[in-house]
């Protein structure tokens, strides 16, 4: 990968990471009522499908999807994770123990693992059999 894929995918982090921010304040969502982060959480985990598959075919075009989820999820993960690091642990003071009053931001620590991958899986599916003769 190049690296001003790399630079375009950190930026795209970013901006992710910021809206999620600006979204959630003034306290990053600890102010919302618990009914209403269980539901936004399956939400935007079902918004997640069209914009993962969205940003795989925006960001690479040589149909290796799995390897290119895995990166997806990276640039949407740990980047994520060590901005919230720096608010929430350092510059707030909670330290790493964050993960837990903030579960439903660590929550896409980890589903976009298991789900950016299962939509790659999906697309090359459907690469091959469009790809199927007749």
């Amino acid at each position: 990968m190049t690296v001003k894929k790399h630079l375009q995918l950190l930026a795209y982090s970013f901006i992710t990471w910021l809206t999620f921010y600006l979204i959630g304040l003034p306290e990053y969502y600890q102010q919302w009522p618990l009914w209403a982060k269980l539901v936004v959480v399956p939400v935007v985990t079902a918004l997640y499908f069209p914009v993962a598959r969205f940003s795989l075919n925006h960001y690479w075009d040589d149909g290796n999807h799995r390897v290119n989820a895995r990166w997806l999820a990276l640039y949407l993960t740990v980047p994520l994770f060590v901005y919230d690091y720096l608010l929430l642990a350092v510059y707030k003071g909670i330290g790493i123990y964050f993960v837990i009053p903030y579960w439903y931001l660590t929550f896409f620590y980890f589903s976009f693992w298991i789900q950016f991958p299962y939509v790659a899986r999906q697309m090359e599916r459907e690469t091959l059999v469009v790809a199927e003769p007749e």
